[in-house]
């Protein structure tokens, strides 16, 4: 039994209740389902891209003379199954397109290479995603991962993550090796729900059973592990949400993640929602009370969040930290429909693996869509990614810019203060409670004008060019 010193220093830990009722309007967002917009004009922002023909000047134009710091994001666009909800750059995994993939990811790094070596770029992070990096085979996991290690300085590098799925036959222990022998830190792993009603909803193709053996496995190769856990689930109920925490936080997983379902228009999933095939999602104060009982009860179990979707024991995600936290650093992407911020500009790949092949075939880095920023968007970045992590070090942000924040967004920070999204705190900028919860709703709050009316290009429109 809890003595009453174990139970106080338990309650100190949960977050306290927000003394306002979720914001119904803030930043032209009506309602939940507009964050399907948003969500990607937070996470690669800004959104309005335009066409290029290639993207050599990004490249280029990188001076020789100047040391950097990166990280690097490897996109490997397949997967054994595509799950209902996926709005990603994926496809049903080919060993021969695999093969052919590699080969052109290959061209993609001799292609930037033949216009910068990058020999004075140093890689903090590396995240290989997409997909499912290992559906891959033995030779081909391994034929990707040496041309990152021969490629790049990786020397420095603090962190490196690799994206599976709950398939014991893709985690051989041959793979396992592999991951050490290249220095793989990390494995992040798509659970999304221990409801097997959910799961199959959700398509995921395994079983809750699968998961946690997967767990199991993972922990017993001696890897730090993330899981990815997601809620406001079609029909899902509050009591569902704190089953599915209960089923995990006990699991002894040092990092989590916890995103909101938000129905992505051109998914099957979506679909059959508007058919009204499968309920709705949970509304928005509905959502409010999940995203309260997810925090607290992740709380007690020692988890701190330190963004809307990241849970952490011990240690915060370095590549989560690196993007959003100003002063955010340059991220390079490779491999089809990779997004990055490199060299002032946000640009993506070229989304069908076909396509990106025939550009790489020429000796052309596959960009499609390219942002070189302007000053006010390098300013603006900074603040509508860096409030993800629930407040801005306000002398920070006057370094980085020459800005003083208050006055610069002193009509967004009055909006958001009234709506009671945000507190001045001396020298931060902090998210209440609600803050957190509608986090979306404070970002986009520090868009420029021309931000908020871009819908970012979605994957699934991209695949289709």
């Amino acid at each position: 039994m809890a003595t009453q010193n174990s139970m106080t220093a338990l309650t100190r830990q949960v977050p306290p209740k927000p003394s306002v009722s979720p914001p119904s309007n803030l930043a032209r967002i009506t309602n939940y389902q507009d964050l399907v917009k948003i969500e990607e004009c937070v996470r690669y922002y800004p959104p309005n891209l335009e066409p290029v023909s290639n993207g050599v000047e990004i490249f280029s134009a990188i001076g020789e003379s100047r040391d950097r710091e990166i990280d690097l994001f490897v996109d490997v666009p397949y997967c054994g199954t595509i799950c209902g909800f996926c709005p990603f750059n994926v496809y049903r995994y080919k060993e021969e397109e695999a093969l052919r993939y590699i080969d052109s990811l290959e061209k993609e790094i001799r292609a930037i290479r033949s216009l910068n070596d990058l020999t004075r770029t140093r890689v903090r992070t590396v995240w290989v995603g997409g997909g499912t990096p290992t559906r891959l085979s033995i030779a081909s996991m391994n034929r990707l991962l040496e041309l990152l290690d021969t490629n790049f300085d990786l020397r420095t590098v603090v962190e490196f993550t690799m994206e599976i799925k709950p398939t014991q036959s893709d985690l051989v222990e041959e793979k396992f090796d592999l991951f050490r022998q290249y220095g793989v830190t990390r494995i992040s792993m798509g659970v999304q729900s221990t409801e097997q009603k959910q799961l199959e909803i959700l398509g995921r193709g395994h079983t809750a059973k699968d998961a946690l053996e997967v767990v199991d496995k993972i922990m017993g190769a001696g890897f730090p592990l993330n899981i990815d856990m997601m809620y406001r689930l079609p029909g899902q109920k509050h009591k569902e949400v704190e089953q599915d925490l209960e089923n995990v936080r006990s699991l002894g997983i040092d990092h989590m993640s916890w995103f909101p379902y938000v129905p992505h228009q051109g998914t099957r999933l979506a679909s059959r929602i508007s058919n009204q095939q499968v309920a709705k999602p949970a509304d928005r104060e509905q959502y409010f009370a999940m995203f309260e009982t997810v925090l607290e009860r992740l709380s007690l179990a020692g988890y701190d969040q330190y963004t809307p979707y990241h849970f952490a024991k011990s240690r915060r995600c370095d590549y989560h930290v690196d993007r959003w936290k100003m002063p955010q650093l340059e991220t390079l992407g490779l491999g089809p429909g990779a997004f990055s911020f490199f060299n002032g500009n946000i640009y993506t790949n070229e989304h069908d693996p076909a396509k990106y092949a025939k550009m790489v075939n020429e000796n052309v880095p596959p960009v499609v869509l390219a942002k070189k920023l302007t000053q006010t968007e390098r300013t603006s970045r900074l603040a509508v990614l860096g409030v993800k992590f629930f407040g801005l070090e306000l002398s920070k942000f006057e370094t980085l810019t020459g800005e003083i924040f208050t006055n610069y967004y002193k009509k967004e920070t009055d909006l958001l203060t009234r709506a009671g999204l945000v507190e001045l705190k001396a020298d931060c900028l902090e998210c209440t409670i609600a803050g957190r919860a509608f986090n979306n709703d404070v970002a986009t709050a520090f868009a420029t004008d021309v931000a908020r009316r871009t819908k970012h290009p979605q994957a699934l429109d991209l695949m289709r060019r």
